[in-house]
Formats: structure tokens, C-alpha cells, sequence
């Protein structure tokens, strides 16, 4: 992100509701998200046919303070136009492929104040194109904000928004440019038991990619998600 003094980045997840008490929640998490964008200027839009997102996440809370991990990852379908391959030697326009996204995040947070926590994060984003093996990704250690709302025994909502960006390479080594993006969720947690909780809501997450070449390139990925965790109280 030219011209900032640090590359900051400001990561969204879906953070559970602190209960300030010792334990470990694993959980699951469908994510039935659309990928629709532009990719730049005269080059035509797109917007995926098909596509979701399946993911695992872990967590441990000691008092105020909780460790989190999550990885998650689906294709994504384009029958028609998709997004354009950014390389190093120029765009390569694709269509009818399909596309795996992955996002795995890393993080340790702290409740500040009773209901809003703040948290570090890193992250590594990666898309690979099918037909090719094409493979871009971007990764940055970043900052976040989240907070919940309980509403009575057994429903709690919440929230978490945030700005991220990192620096985008093609493969495992070559720079191409730099990666923005806004994240917004928001959700409601369900108590089924002590142990068990559901959880659903909808994520929004929009990207901007601005390249070495001087090209860009905008995109979405928003859906509805529904998950399921177990806890452990230790």
C-alpha cells in the first residue's frame, strides 16, 4: 500500500464470544459465498456460477485472552468470463475454469473491554487456477476488532470489521504488486448446551489488487455461513 509508513493490515474473522473462562473450541464452518469482480480497465467483468467455502477452525481462551486458528478453502466455478491471470510477463485473460481459494489465519487477541476484543493476526490468502496451475497469493501480519451483544441465554450477536492488505506474489516468490481489502461480519451465535454452540451470519469480503504493471483488479467474495462448535472447559 504506497505511500503508508507501515503496511498495516486489518484482518475480519469470525471470533466466538468471550466467556472469560479456560477452554478449547474446535469447530466447522460452511461458507456459501459468491466471487464476482472486475478485472480492470476494458477487461470485462465476472461473477462465479458456482462456489463455496468449507473450513476448520481451533481456539483457546485463557481468561481474557484467546489464540485462534482457522483454515478454510473451496472452488469456485466460471463458466463464462473469470478473473484474469496476473503474471509477470502480463495478464492472461481466462474463462470456463475453475478456482480454489484457500485462507488460513493465525491469531492472538485480547478482551480490552467486556464485550469488544482486539486482535493480532497473520494471514495467507492463495487462489490456483485448474487449468494451469496458476498460483497467486498474498500474507501479512495484521490488526483487528471484534465484538459481541448477548441477547438472552441462548442467543449472542456479533460482530468484527477491518481493513487488510499485503503484498501479492505469483507462485512462491515473485512480487507482482500490492492487496487491499475491506471485511465485514456480522452474526448470531446459538447455545444449544454448554458445549455446544451454532453459529450463522454473513461475510462480506471485497479486494483490490494493484499490480507493478500498473494494472488492477477488483473482487468479492460475500456469502451466508452456518458453523457448529464443541467446547472444552478445562
Amino acid at each position: 500500500m504506497t505511500g503508508m509508513p507501515l503496511r498495516v493490515i486489518v484482518l475480519i474473522l469470525l471470533t466466538m464470544p468471550a466467556v472469560y473462562a479456560d477452554n478449547i473450541s474446535l469447530g466447522v464452518v460452511l461458507n456459501g459465498s459468491s466471487w464476482t469482480g472486475d478485472n480492470g480497465a476494458g477487461s470485462g467483468d465476472f461473477d462465479s456460477d458456482r462456489g463455496g467455502q468449507f473450513g476448520f477452525r481451533a481456539s483457546y481462551t485463557r481468561d481474557r485472552l484467546y489464540f485462534g486458528l482457522s483454515l478454510q478453502g473451496g472452488d469456485y466455478d466460471f463458466d463464462n468470463s473469470a478473473p484474469t491471470q496476473f503474471t509477470s510477463i502480463g495478464p492472461i485473460p481466462t474463462a470456463n475454469v475453475t478456482i480454489t481459494h484457500t485462507d488460513f489465519d493465525l491469531l492472538a487477541g485480547y478482551y480490552f473491554w467486556e464485550q469488544v476484543s482486539l486482535f493480532l493476526d497473520l494471514k495467507s490468502v492463495e487462489s490456483t487456477w485448474k487449468n494451469n496451475d496458476y498460483k497467486q497469493s498474498f500474507s501479512g501480519l495484521g490488526i483487528g476488532v471484534s465484538g459481541f451483544h448477548p441477547l438472552n441465554a441462548r442467543w449472542t450477536l456479533y460482530g468484527s470489521w477491518g481493513l487488510v492488505g499485503g503484498r501479492i506474489k505469483q507462485g512462491d516468490s515473485v512480487e507482482l504488486g500490492d492487496a487491499d481489502s475491506t471485511a465485514l461480519v456480522v452474526g448470531a451465535n446459538y447455545t444449544l448446551s454448554p458445549n455446544n454452540h451454532l453459529n450463522m451470519g454473513v461475510k462480506l469480503r471485497n479486494y483490490r489488487f494493484d499490480y507493478d504493471s500498473g494494472a488492477n483488479q477488483d473482487y468479492s467474495l460475500n456469502g451466508l455461513f452456518i458453523g457448529y462448535n464443541h467446547v472444552f472447559q478445562l
